[in-house]
């Protein structure tokens, strides 16, 4: 197994197209993929007793946890906190109707993009710890290598 090494999980982050390049999802601590095959059963009288299985819809969705990070000192008032901007983005989406292309990096792996939603959003204030939040990102595109933007 030569040539073999672990990738670190600090390589990988996540951003959104905002029209005119990526806008990364600042201060990530963690991010997966998940994908789903529904699987239709049923059961006729070709085959008595035996259930036959066969593939349905595929669901994918990406998962983000994150620190609450007030960016507005680094570069200008239109700079938010990072809940903030991804709460506009999903009410962005409620109003257009319209998916947000994300890119998912994977470090040496390289990207991931594909069109989502906001599916959930929340964020944690604690009393004597830092503020953290955690999105549901539902997948509404084939997940791609490619670009859109290019």
């Amino acid at each position: 197994m030569a040539g073999e090494k672990n990738i670190s999980g600090d390589l990988g982050n996540l951003a959104y197209w905002d029209g005119d390049a990526y806008a990364p999802i600042v201060c990530l601590t963690s991010s997966s993929m998940s994908s789903t095959l529904e699987m239709l059963e049923k059961v006729n009288m070709c085959n008595p007793g035996k259930t036959v299985r066969s593939p349905g819809n595929l669901t994918r969705s990406v998962a983000i946890e994150g620190e609450v990070i007030d960016t507005s000192d680094l570069g200008g008032p239109d700079l938010k906190a990072s809940f903030d901007e991804l709460f506009d983005l999903q009410k962005e989406m409620q109003d257009t109707k319209e998916p947000v292309t994300f890119r998912l990096s994977r470090g040496p792996l390289g990207y991931k993009y594909f069109d989502g939603f906001i599916e959930d959003l929340d964020d944690n204030y604690q009393a004597g710890e830092d503020a953290t939040f955690s999105a549901t990102l539902t997948v509404e595109s084939d997940v791609s290598e490619t670009d859109p933007n290019e």
